[in-house]
C-alpha cells in the first residue's frame, strides 16, 4: 500500500495545500471523484 504525507480529498478549496506540501518535499495524493476545480468552479 503506497503511503503518502498530505492526502487531499476535494479539488475545491484544499486544492490550494497542494503547493505548500510539494515545497516541503512531502508527497501528495488528490482524491475526487468530479471533475477537478470542485463545486464553485464547476456549478457555482
Amino acid at each position: 500500500m503506497k503511503e503518502y504525507d498530505v492526502i487531499i480529498i476535494g479539488s475545491g478549496a484544499g486544492a490550494n495545500l497542494i503547493g505548500d506540501a510539494l515545497e516541503h518535499g512531502k508527497s501528495l495524493a488528490l482524491v475526487d471523484r468530479g471533475p477537478l476545480g470542485g463545486t464553485c468552479l464547476n456549478l457555482g
